[in-house]
């Protein structure tokens, strides 16, 4: 005769253990199959035969031995919770909160707007092509908070969590070139010989820049949302690490870009000045815009600092401190745009030495052909070649004695 366990698990047993479970989401659901055969267990022991009571002793064991195997994997899994979001089961963990639906629309409109401005703009202002980093970065910004709606209804969801990452981290890179660009065109503009670099080295350097914080944040992203629904934590923290690289790195050329335009703004204020009260609006306009960027990067460096699974990053109200400063800064940059800017009066740049002239001239809006002509006709120099010669001179010096005139031209002996 088979001898019978002295403590057999009893389908309440199993029940409780189950409800304690029940919190760990999807994952902890087999344990439904053990509850069955339990239950199928008890209905053979009272009504089967007894020669089926071993089988189902037999299947009473492995159901125990399955049940507490699943209950140390998550016990586990539960202790090392605190450590990393990115072996947290519950739906919640993964941010923090669940992503508001009422943010997550009105900054999806918000940069859906200034997006499609920049895009207007753009086609708009064919010169200015290099704005279409603009474009970019709005677009960027608007897959982001659709991310973060569509995490919403599904906040497990490991595509939704890797895009509102990666999206709203790059996008204003994009932003960073555009001021980056503009500040080379302004300085070629107004006065070039006021500044340490020439217009075309400056975006060179502040360029190059740039997109070595994009890759390195780009790298950081990718690490870390490979890492996300897995138990790799260090490969979680390393990425985040990585984007905390980029993040600085940006931040730390923004505040010199600043620093450098507001030095040569002060060496050239009287070139700024004589420009015209359009220079003067846009290059405020791009001051305001980069200390937007530089308050974002001041949000994201802590966040990154603590990582992911830190109390900055789980508080959905500091999402505010990435999305507003950023919006601001791109709506600023609709209303500077420059298009309509960017220009220098013909008339101004009549009176400049050569020294002071800059590379190129914009007419200002409004002007007529009329104008022009007049302007070109007052401000024309006489060419080299229409001058008169050393030999017509002396012919008129002489000309002049014969004729008892005295002459304008004098002699130095």
């Amino acid at each position: 005769m088979i001898k019978e366990p002295a403590e057999p698990p009893s389908e309440i047993s199993l029940l409780s253990s189950a409800a304690d479970l029940s919190v760990l989401g999807p994952t902890a659901m087999p344990e439904q199959r053990y509850i069955r055969a339990a239950r199928s267990a008890r209905l053979s022991r009272e009504h089967g035969p007894r020669r089926r009571r071993s089988r189902t002793i037999a299947r009473e064991d492995r159901a125990r031995v399955m049940m507490e195997d699943t209950v140390a994997s998550h016990s586990m899994l539960l202790a090392r919770q605190s450590e990393s979001p990115y072996i947290n089961m519950d739906p919640t963990r993964q941010y923090g909160y669940v992503p508001s639906i009422s943010l997550a629309v009105v900054f999806l409109t918000v940069f859906g707007i200034t997006t499609l401005l920049h895009l207007g703009q753009l086609i708009y202002s064919k010169r200015y092509w290099w704005m279409v980093c603009m474009v970019i970065g709005g677009v960027l910004e608007v897959l982001g908070w659709a991310a973060r709606l569509w995490a919403h209804w599904s906040p497990l969801s490991f595509d939704a969590y890797v895009m509102q990452i990666c999206c709203l981290i790059i996008a204003p890179t994009f932003y960073s070139a555009s001021l980056y660009w503009a500040g080379g065109l302004v300085i070629a503009h107004v006065a070039p010989q006021k500044s340490w670099l020439s217009g075309t080295a400056f975006k060179i350097v502040f360029i190059i820049a740039d997109v070595v914080s994009l890759v390195v944040q780009a790298i950081g992203g990718g690490m870390a949302g490979s890492a996300v629904g897995t138990t790799n934590y260090k490969q979680g923290r390393d990425g985040s690490d990585i984007m905390l690289a980029g993040i600085v790195i940006q931040l730390a050329i923004m505040v010199f870009y600043v620093l450098y335009m507001a030095i040569w703004a002060w060496k050239a204020k009287v070139q700024v000045k004589r420009a015209g009260r359009r220079i003067e609006i846009m290059l405020l306009g791009m001051f305001v815009a980069s200390v937007g960027i530089i308050v974002r990067g001041c949000y994201r460096t802590p966040e990154l600092e603590e990582g992911f699974d830190g109390w900055i990053a789980q508080q959905q109200i500091w999402q505010l401190f990435d999305a507003i400063p950023v919006a601001f800064s791109s709506y600023i940059l609709n209303i500077t745009h420059p298009h309509w800017f960017l220009v220098y009066p013909v008339e101004v740049d009549a009176q400049l030495p050569m020294s002071e002239k800059p590379y190129y001239a914009t007419e200002p809006a409004g002007t007529t052909a009329t104008d022009r002509a007049a302007s070109e006709t007052t401000v024309a120099e006489r060419p080299a070649s229409v001058h008169p010669s050393s030999d017509h001179v002396a012919q008129n010096k002489l000309g002049d004695q014969a004729e008892g005139r005295p002459s304008s031209r004098t002699s130095q002996v």
